[in-house]
């Protein structure tokens, strides 16, 4: 498991408020912030191999603001967790269509920030734990390479109204995380099972399942059309005519199934 700090930038045109996030960020072991910018324009001068996990990005700057910043560093393939930190609540919607983790309204106390940094941090290291499961899962497919056995079980094991269900993973259509729990649906049904994302993700076969977003993992037999969004992101179309969301934060893992096999 990754325990490195979090890297964080600072990008804000207002010299007050860049300070008052730096001070409240020094407190906090777990987030390393690696610099700041007054503008869009120095956020994009940064060198690729300094981006960071989590960004807290005014809205409203002068020459460009904060979302063309987040769609030219998607357009290079740098997509930060983002907390915006802005004077002005008609972006919201907007802010929250590129998947922001929060939406900080100027002013603000220090309790509010504190907990938009707590849930920054949940989601980074939700992901964290997820780029580590689906490591985990290559480097099991490598081991078993050749062998007889199944690298991954062929059936989940759900508690439920007093029974044990034997749930066959080939009818899993997909899940989504509810917590400490995951959803499960297949069949038309949905199955709670507790269980972290990241630890189901690990158990089930890559060559079937991919994570297409923070909270969903799909079965790709049951995904029948794909079509595109704004800003890189897509809507995943299932067997039942379930709609998915897949963000492009994904989109790498999901590229390997784009195949006429």
């Amino acid at each position: 498991m990754n325990s490195s700090p979090i890297t964080a930038l600072v990008v804000d045109d207002e010299p007050v408020a860049r300070q008052r996030i730096l001070r409240l960020l020094a407190g906090n072991a777990a987030i390393g912030v690696v610099g700041e910018c007054a503008s869009v324009a120095q956020a994009l001068a940064l060198e690729v191999a300094a981006a960071p996990e989590l960004i807290l990005l005014d809205v409203n700057m002068p020459v460009r603001d904060g979302f063309e910043l987040l769609r030219q560093w998607g357009e290079g393939g740098i997509e930060p967790f983002v907390v915006f930190v802005t004077a002005y609540s008609e972006y919201a919607i907007k802010a929250f269509e590129v998947d922001a983790v929060d939406y900080l309204l100027k002013p603000f106390d220090d309790e509010r920030f504190h907990k938009a940094i707590a849930r920054a941090r949940m989601a980074i290291e939700a992901e964290r734990a997820g780029n580590d499961a689906v490591h985990e899962r290559e480097v099991r497919l490598e081991e078993r390479a050749g062998s007889s056995a199944l690298p991954f079980p062929k059936r989940l094991l759900i508690a439920e109204d007093g029974k044990v269900l034997f749930l066959p993973t080939r009818e899993v259509e997909f899940v989504q995380s509810a917590g400490k729990y995951v959803k499960v649906f297949a069949q038309g049904r949905c199955h709670l099972l507790r269980q972290p994302m990241h630890e189901l993700e690990s158990r089930l076969d890559p060559n079937q399942f991919v994570r297409v977003h923070r909270s969903s993992v799909v079965n790709v037999d049951q995904i029948v059309e794909m079509h595109p969004l704004f800003h890189g992101d897509y809507e995943l179309v299932l067997k039942r005519g379930t709609r998915l969301p897949m963000s492009r934060r994904f989109r790498s893992r999901f590229d390997r199934f784009l195949t006429d096999n």
